[in-house]
């Protein structure tokens, strides 16, 4: 393609939980694995736009179903999941990656069936590039319906989504590259179709994605949809011991407006309606919604709330904290433990339930997340879960140098916190513990790691500087004169400075013992035994420790007796 920028249509359309599917839309979810019921179709877009296609059987890359095997695995433009992350079982993709004007087109017929209401609910996900052709150039994704009862497209609602960046919603792509291919991304939506006035109808939901008619971008979709008799609204069924009730709309219009059952007074606005207490069984709620332009239709949708005799209980975690590099299970069990047994819970990163949280398993990043709870009887809340990040922390300050023989405490280096506790070390990995930190006596670096209440801990260095004392001497006479004189009777060894006296021992020319002492002020007398010793030559060793160096200490010299 050279130069030319690649389009991409992304389109999701998920299949939203409610009531349970009818039997007249079978496999509408693709959730029998198969196409079985759908209508596959390939072909082209010619230069003047028109698309063509015929219908065949479902063709190797251009309509793909995806199963659980795929579940994480993530568009590499929109980074959402492949997998409808709903719970289904299977999505499709219409369409590839392979630029020739090519078209692609899925189709599903049914008869609606008689009832006070009947409406599909989709969400979805665009992602596209803009090339900057003309409109009818364009790459672009069609969702229609068409009536076939009365052989006529159905004006409203009608999707046509051109690449554009002006759409409403749309985001340039965070993903590396996109930005230079001008890739914008919609992030998840939601539409509906309103068959109401078409009961007893039958009708055809038609998906048609094609590249440019310059063949040189493409687009494609992945669907998954199922239909929801009666209203798309949410939370409309309390169970025995709630103090209150919130009504979720569907995401992804442009404005919410919320009334009483005949609509003759506005009670709320936004997407989201709180009800406490909860009104009495069977009462009736009105919602307009209005779509963004052109983009669907306005509607308005209805919803009875029930009681059901039945207790209910979320119970959520207010905060976990985390401790950094490491994930958060939102999914353990401990999270929502004492909540009711048997409920289905489910992840988001909104209070409205309308963003799902891909990896609720695996959180790596502080915030608030919400946890939504629905029993079998349909009971639902939605709770907050604060996911923290709670750091030890430690601020060291070195303590100013000392002189030898003073010595440094450690634990006055910082500022201890509340709920941490601290140990000190000699490396920085933090394995040989230190066996006196309150009187460090030499320099050095030393180590100091702090863990807090969660387990999370963090290691600081701090230098310690004791200044050396003066180099210590070993001096000793090398003649003495012990005639009782009174003048150099006796023989010492003279040691000074920040030194520990070990021993002095005194040799004769023949490696014999004369004489040895391990107090520093012990005199030799020139005696062995009581006897005094003839004059001659003899040789003294002195063996110590250096304190601040912690070092042996070896001297020897020689003493020469003269009588």
């Amino acid at each position: 393609m050279g130069l030319f920028k690649k389009i991409f249509i992304l389109l999701l359309l998920l299949n939203f939980k409610a009531m349970a599917q009818s039997t007249s839309t079978p496999n509408i979810g693709f959730e029998d694995g198969t196409f079985d019921n759908w209508q596959c179709y390939i072909g082209k877009i010619d230069p003047g736009g028109n698309i063509q296609v015929t219908p065949s059987p479902p063709t190797y890359n251009r309509q793909v179903l995806f199963g659980k095997e795929s579940a994480g695995v993530l568009d590499p433009f929109g980074n959402f999941p492949l997998l409808c992350p709903n719970g289904s079982k299977y999505s499709m993709r219409l369409g590839s990656i392979d630029t020739n004007s090519e078209a692609e087109r899925v189709t599903y017929t049914f008869t609606v069936p008689n009832g006070s209401a009947y409406s599909i609910l989709f969400n979805y996900a665009v992602v596209l590039e803009n090339p900057n052709h003309l409109p009818y150039q364009q790459p672009k994704f069609t969702a229609q319906v068409y009536d076939v009862t009365d052989g006529k497209y159905i004006d409203c609602p009608s999707f046509d989504f051109v690449a554009s960046s002006d759409l409403p919603g749309f985001k340039l792509s965070s993903v590396e590259g996109a930005r230079q291919s001008s890739i914008y991304c919609k992030d998840w939506s939601t539409a509906t179709i309103d068959l109401r006035g078409y009961l007893g109808k039958t009708i055809r939901l038609e998906f048609t994605a094609n590249d440019c008619t310059l063949g040189g971008h493409f687009g494609y979709a992945y669907l998954d949809l199922d239909e929801n008799i009666g209203s798309p609204v949410t939370g409309n069924t309390y169970c025995e011991g709630q103090k209150s009730i919130t009504l979720f709309a569907p995401n992804g219009f442009a404005a919410y407006y919320w009334y009483n059952a005949d609509m003759s007074k506005q009670i709320g606005f936004g997407q989201s309606l709180k009800i406490s207490p909860p009104p009495p069984d069977n009462t009736t709620y009105a919602l307009k919604i209005l779509p963004y332009p052109e983009l669907g239709c306005v509607d308005t949708v209805y919803t009875v709330v029930n009681e059901i005799n039945e207790g209910f209980k979320l119970n959520v975690l207010d905060t976990i904290y985390q401790c950094p590099h490491t994930v958060v299970n939102l999914t353990a069990a401990s999270v929502t433990a004492g909540s009711s047994p048997g409920m289905n819970l489910s992840y988001y990163t909104d209070s409205l339930a309308t963003s799902y949280l891909y990896n609720p398993d695996s959180v790596t990043t502080p915030g608030v997340y919400y946890i939504q709870g629905i029993n079998t009887e349909g009971c639902m809340n939605v709770l907050p879960v604060h996911v923290v990040m709670a750091p030890a922390a430690i601020a060291v300050t070195d303590p100013a140098p000392i002189d030898f023989p003073g010595t440094v405490d450690l634990s006055k280096s910082f500022t201890p916190l509340s709920g941490q506790t601290y140990g000190y070390y000699t490396n920085a990995k933090a394995t040989d513990p230190l066996k006196n930190y309150t009187a460090i006596g030499y320099s050095g670096r030393f180590y100091i790691k702090a863990v807090n209440k969660v387990g999370c801990d963090t290691i600081a260095s701090v230098n310690v500087l004791i200044n050396p004392p003066p180099p210590y001497t070993v001096t000793a006479p090398n003649t003495f004169t012990p005639n009782n004189d009174g003048v150099n009777d006796y023989f010492l060894v003279s040691v000074k400075g920040i030194v520990t006296f070990g021993s002095v021992s005194i040799y004769n020319r023949y490696g014999q013992l004369m004489f040895t002492t391990k107090s520093p002020n012990e005199q030799w007398d020139g005696n062995y035994n009581g006897a005094k010793l003839p004059e001659g030559t003899y040789y003294w060793i002195f063996e110590g420790e250096d304190d601040y160096y912690k070092k042996k200490i070896n001297r020897a010299g020689s003493i020469t007796i003269v009588r």
